[in-house]
């Protein structure tokens, strides 16, 4: 039986001043970034980016809650849910 591994990480997405977003992912890897040309895309670039860096983590880092992220002006935070099993799946070296 498989356990499905479902991660909750806040994100933080900033808009750039020619069009799209800058997404910063806090909590992995001491601050990541990724981007994507509208909000839809950037968050399914910040599952990705989430999902790549913990492929093959067994300690997960903690997640920041939304209300203790320094949000900066114009930048807005959302919640995103990675289902780590479902990405190893398809991620995982064959």
């Amino acid at each position: 039986m498989t356990i499905n591994q479902k991660v909750g990480y806040s994100i933080i997405l900033h808009p750039e001043t020619e069009g799209g977003y800058s997404v910063e992912i806090p909590d992995i890897n001491g601050g990541s970034w990724t981007q994507g040309d509208s909000i839809e895309e950037a968050i399914e670039m910040g599952k990705d980016l989430i999902g790549t860096m913990l492929l093959d983590e067994t300690a997960l880092p903690a997640s920041t809650p939304l209300n203790q992220l320094a949000i900066p002006a114009k930048s807005f935070a959302v919640l995103i849910t990675v289902d780590l099993t479902a990405y190893r799946q398809t991620h995982a070296a064959v």
